[in-house]
């Protein structure tokens, strides 16, 4: 039975990867005998399906935009992409199973990362042992960059930074907060998301009055947001996905609770935030490191508004932060493979190359600057935050990149 299940499964995944090899619209019979097979595992089912399918979208119109001007171009030839990827089902050993058999059995030139620290972490393990440079854009955790590897790469921040201007955005309120509320799921990103926040809340005058981590599996978000209400801090932090975002708006709204600002590490920069609360999605903050307004420009997309439009235009909803740097990610390594001239099929000794010229470049993107450190986190690239406002989101924080002042204090939900 157990050998039926796993035989069923590889089918599954299968199916996927064809589905995936059609899609980038490249027809067959007009495949270069040559080309990059390039593949990642990410989740497209499970508790991350949704986020897990906007990093597979965003590979996606990476290899559209590739493809639609004849390949990547390497010494004067062009190259066409194709996407092998498989459904890790929010699964961290099935997506380092996966990425095993995307180097061993489908022998792929190269990796993307998939989305999720727990995935990622468990990937980015195996593409190690195999040499794979692997470039993330789907998790930021910081223990991903503390275990001396060389291979693995994020266009994120680590996770405890991204949350910065969620809590430096403080310093645009009158009379300034004091009191701090801090929660958040106890899984590996929010977990230290949370450590974020409690770093940069004393530096910014406020006091931490609670801290509570909680099963990701929690139901009753209105019983613990009550202990959080009966403290009366002035403001709500909160360690998210974007299940526990929405979860806790609707709960601070049933318990009629309104701290002066309610900000998440991630949630709200998903377009189902506001799709699923409507207008009680107004007011929430939200962390991320990049939106369409900034003054990013680089080469494949150009500047950050040109992608935007582009990705609009093919997806009908506009990209958040973690697809804009899914995609940087494949804009990187392009552009380490240009740099040094691989062609395919790459060979071992060619990704040892592209793992040291990754740790030499720094460049501008339509996501911003890419320049990983020697633990293989990107750098150069400042956190900013965004908050939901007439539906839309907005970039509020820091003033020299804001579309709008932030609306803030959160306004009491009986007053809406």
């Amino acid at each position: 039975m157990k050998q039926r299940r796993i035989r069923g499964f590889l089918v599954g995944s299968m199916v996927t990867a064809i589905l995936a090899t059609s899609w980038t619209g490249y027809p067959r019979g007009a495949l270069a005998a040559e080309k990059f097979r390039i593949g990642f595992a990410v989740a497209l089912t499970g508790i991350f399906g949704k986020a897990g399918a906007m990093v597979r979208d965003a590979y996606q119109v990476w290899a559209r935009k590739v493809n639609g001007e004849g390949g990547i171009l390497v010494r004067g030839n062009r190259y066409p992409v194709e996407l092998v990827f498989y459904d890790d089902q929010s699964t961290p050993s099935t997506s380092a199973k996966l990425v095993e058999k995307l180097i061993t059995d489908d022998r792929v030139d190269l990796l993307l990362g998939g989305y999720g620290s727990s995935q990622v972490f468990a990937a980015s393990a195996v593409a190690e042992k195999y040499r794979y440079p692997m470039i993330s854009g789907g998790a930021s955790s910081n223990k991903l960059f503390e275990r001396g590897f060389r291979y693995y790469f994020s266009t994120l921040g680590k996770a405890t930074e991204e949350v910065k201007g969620c809590v430096d955005i403080v310093q645009a309120m009158k009379p300034r907060p004091l009191t701090a509320a801090i929660v958040g799921a106890d899984i590996l990103f929010t977990s230290l998301a949370c450590e974020g926040y409690r770093k940069y809340a004393p530096p910014n005058g406020l006091r931490v009055i609670h801290y509570e981590l909680f099963p990701l599996s929690l139901t009753d978000y209105n019983s613990m947001l009550i202990k959080v209400k009966h403290k009366a801090p002035d403001v709500l932090l909160v360690g998210s996905h974007l299940m526990v975002a929405i979860k806790t708006m609707k709960a601070l709204k049933e318990i009629d609770f309104s701290p002066r600002l309610v900000a998440f590490s991630y949630g709200p920069t998903v377009p189902d935030f506001v799709k699923q609360l409507g207008r009680d999605a107004e007011y929430a903050v939200a962390a991320s490191e990049w939106t369409p307004n900034l003054p990013y420009r680089g080469p494949v997309f150009g500047t950050a508004g040109e992608f935007n439009k582009l990705y609009t235009d093919l997806y009908g909803r506009a990209p958040d932060y973690v697809e804009a740097a899914a995609s940087a990610a494949a804009v990187v390594q392009q552009i380490a493979l240009q740099n040094l001239g691989i062609t395919p099929p790459v060979r071992d000794r060619d990704r040892v190359g592209l793992m040291e010229e990754l740790y030499r470049m720094d460049v501008e993107t339509f996501y911003g600057r890419v320049r990983f450190g020697q633990d293989g986190a990107n750098v150069a690239h400042p956190p900013v935050a965004i908050q939901i406002q007439d539906g839309r989101r907005v970039t509020v924080f820091p003033a020299e990149v804001a579309e709008a002042p932030p609306r803030l204090p959160f306004k009491p939900w009986k007053e809406r």
